[in-house]
């Protein structure tokens, strides 16, 4: 179970990335002009109609833009009011943008550390995985509270087998969050895995729940 691995997260000193002074306000995706999550939902629409195990990533269909559905152009997103909400409670607020318009459903994870600090994790569920973006902000403190609470709702709630963390390989952090979520149970996805579309300038970790089932019983 994924609990058996919160306390390994709580005590990542590596997670969050600690700033001396002033420090602005966290908006996860207000500077992101393309969405990780978008390519990956709107694939999905875009596979071919033989259906089979696992979400449908077909390689040789065209490559949606990396765009966030509704966004301005400005980097800003704007977050549908009809947005729902499926969950929450003390640590953790989950909504839903539903699919539509040729986009896919965006399911926004939101933990408040404090009154004036929001942290968000935008992810897409495809078949029985959650894909989730990674902030091109740094982490900020309480984000390894926020990033457990999160992987508890997906194995409890979604029922998800595995978790799939994505950021783009150009990040100047991109080492560090690889150190970091191998830390945390990631394994690095290679190129090729039926489970992610064929991205090279993305990056890809899995998390998968059965190792922690299987290790309890």
């Amino acid at each position: 179970m994924v609990k058996s691995n919160l306390q390994r997260i709580l005590n990542s000193h590596c997670f969050a990335r600690e700033k001396e002074g002033k420090q602005k306000p966290f908006t996860t995706m207000a500077d992101l002009s393309i969405g990780i999550c978008d390519m990956i939902g709107n694939m999905s629409l875009h596979s071919s109609s033989t259906r089979g195990p696992g979400p449908l990533w077909c390689s040789d269909a065209p490559l949606p833009p990396l765009k966030i559905p509704g966004g301005r152009g400005n980097g800003t997103r704007d977050h549908t009011p009809s947005a729902r909400p499926l969950y929450s409670d003390r640590k953790l607020t989950v909504t839903e943008e539903p699919a539509g318009n040729g986009r896919p459903g965006i399911l926004h994870f939101q933990s408040r550390p404090t009154v004036t600090k929001t942290i968000q994790w935008d992810a897409v569920l495809s078949s029985s995985a959650l894909y989730v973006e990674i902030p091109l902000d740094p982490l900020p403190e309480g984000s390894k509270e926020s990033f457990a609470a999160l992987l508890e709702y997906a194995e409890e709630h979604l029922k998800v087998v595995g978790v799939f963390v994505c950021f783009y390989k150009n990040r100047d952090d991109h080492a560090k969050l690889v150190r970091t979520f191998s830390y945390l149970g990631f394994e690095i996805v290679k190129p090729g895995h039926a489970l992610v579309p064929p991205r090279p300038d993305v990056f890809f970790m899995a998390y998968n729940f059965d190792q922690d089932s299987s290790d309890e019983e």
